[in-house]
């Protein structure tokens, strides 16, 4: 069975792209932490970063819900890759195919000056033309 279940921070804003059969495909970091202590008992943190791939309706899912710094947990298989870049040279890589995921916090959002949250919803004109 190839399974993996990672719950951590969105690295970046999703991308999103059209593969070679037309298909809609979005990626996204995903970044997960262990914390551990050395030998003196110091608290020490290693991250490590997580390409995640969503296919067709994960991927429209993705677009309009996860941004940047939300923690996400996402639920899906290891796919390990190899392909030659643009240099000529073959490059290793593998990815998380997730087949769900769920934001479990969005990022905290901006405030102006005077301590009010920025509005981040889309002006809607009601004036008649």
């Amino acid at each position: 069975m190839n399974k993996a279940i990672l719950i951590g921070n969105v690295g970046s804003d999703v991308k999103e792209f059209e593969t070679k059969n037309g298909k809609m495909r979005a990626t996204f970091p995903l970044a997960t932490s262990n914390r551990y202590k050395d030998k003196e008992g110091n608290t020490l943190e290693q991250t490590s970063w997580h390409r995640i791939a969503l296919g067709s309706t994960l991927a429209e899912r993705a677009m309009r819900i996860i941004q940047k710094g939300a923690v996400v947990q996402v639920e899906g298989s290891i796919r390990y890759y190899t392909f030659t870049n643009k240099d000529g040279v073959e490059v290793n890589g593998s990815e998380i195919n997730g087949s769900s995921f769920q934001v479990l916090s969005f990022p905290k959002r901006k405030t102006d000056e005077e301590g009010q949250d920025e509005d981040h919803t889309a002006e809607i004109n009601t004036e008649n033309s």
